[in-house]
């Protein structure tokens, strides 16, 4: 069950036009360079560009600021599909979530600033209850409807500032920074709840209800814990739910 994390880093957070900006301001100095470049040629090869600059200083400006412009704007339609594309590498393609890559990310920066401001962060890990089972006797399409569902649901209990992930195959994952361990077991209690008052009713009229366990853990003193430490803590506690009977939520101890 436990999943560990990849060792790669990932720069920026999806959403930003990073790329945009970068590339926009890159392909704009490309036209100012091109046009430099234009007028030195021109030197070179014995025309006087100086002087038809200042007969016709508009029509230059204007060739100028177009060029600038139009490069300004590919460049930015460029960023924009480099921004989508990092987006959508970020994103679990069934349910929208961000992925395990995403999430690793934020977990050791929250953990990172959790220690500077000595604030807890604590770590949720959900999964879905006889998931298998569901895929063996209804089939895939309606495992993948159970997983955007409850996607869904865990998305619109999220508050400011916390990340919901999708981790693994029925493994959802919450990070809630400057929160204690009694809060966020409350929190996944109420994302529990709601789920488990869901019916999913299948194509062929059957209704299936559904139930997650999940497991808390708490990062009080963040310096002692990395981000495979708690990921572990919250995975052991998800265990102890499942051996317990599941459709419950346990704290790491």
């Amino acid at each position: 069950m436990t999943y560990i994390f990849p060792r790669e880093r990932i720069l920026g957070h999806p959403g930003s036009p990073r790329h945009r900006n970068r590339r926009m301001v890159q392909f704009i100095l490309l036209a100012v360079a091109a046009d430099v470049a234009l007028l030195c040629t021109e030197l070179a090869i014995g025309l006087n560009p100086l002087t038809d600059i200042a007969q016709r200083p508009f029509l230059y400006l204007y060739v100028f600021l177009g060029t600038m412009v139009a490069f300004g704007i590919f460049g930015a339609m460029v960023g924009s599909r480099e921004d989508l594309l990092e987006e959508m590498a970020l994103r679990d393609s069934l349910t929208g979530l961000f992925n395990a890559r995403y999430l690793q990310m934020r977990l050791e920066e929250e953990l990172a600033a959790a220690k500077r401001h000595r604030s807890p962060v604590s770590f949720v890990l959900f999964d879905i209850d006889h998931f298998k089972r569901v895929n063996d006797e209804h089939g895939h399409p309606v495992g993948d409807r159970m997983l955007r569902l409850i996607g869904r649901t865990i998305l619109s209990k999220l508050r400011e500032g916390e990340t919901a992930a999708r981790v693994g195959g029925e493994e959802f994952a919450l990070l809630l920074p400057h929160t204690s361990d009694k809060s966020a077991a409350m929190g996944a209690e109420r994302i529990r709840d709601v789920i488990g008052q869901t019916i999913l009713e299948t194509d062929s009229g059957h209704n299936i209800s559904l139930t997650v366990s999940a497991g808390v853990a708490c990062a009080t003193d963040p310096a002692a814990h990395s981000a495979e430490t708690i990921y572990r803590l919250a995975d052991q506690a998800l265990y102890q739910a499942k051996e317990q009977g599941r459709n419950r939520v346990v704290i790491a101890r």
